[in-house]
């Protein structure tokens, strides 16, 4: 079962471990039936089982865009009901715009989504959990990245 998320959008739980925000790539590493990444797996069953795992919406439609049959998407669509939307509040949006700007003056790139991953994350005190190099590039700048 996953964490959930309150009316505020903070985490709600035992308070005793972060909540992790994994990427897409986490996400399809870790639920894939044809290339599961066992490691990853591993480490992803250890986290809902500490109901540390949270999900934003549009991880939610990168993951169901990706499945082409119809029963493959029921499926998946039923086995992420269970990982309720965590909210994204005005604020976090505010907090996106302020790291992609600071980014921007050291002509550090980083795209709309991942600077509210980024924000949402911060809020919630958790990390980011994700293999992409580009989170790398970032940690230096405070990116809450799990490593």
């Amino acid at each position: 079962m996953a964490a959930s998320a309150g009316a505020s959008g903070s985490a709600i739980g035992d308070g005793s471990l972060e909540p992790i925000l994994p990427d897409l790539d986490i996400w399809v590493r870790a639920l894939s039936r044809q290339v599961p990444d066992p490691l990853v797996v591993h480490a992803f069953a250890r986290r809902v089982e500490q109901r540390q795992v949270f999900m934003i919406g549009w991880i939610r439609q990168g993951l169901l865009a990706r499945v082409r049959d119809e029963r493959q998407f029921a499926r998946l669509s039923w086995v992420l009901s269970a990982y309720p939307d965590l909210r994204v509040l005005p604020a976090d949006h505010l907090r996106a715009a302020m790291i992609a700007r600071i980014l921007r003056r050291k002509d550090v790139p980083i795209a709309p989504w991942p600077a509210l991953l980024w924000a949402v994350a911060e809020r919630l005190g958790g990390r980011i959990w994700s293999q992409g190099r580009q989170w790398r590039t970032w940690v230096g700048d405070g990116c809450p990245l799990r490593t």
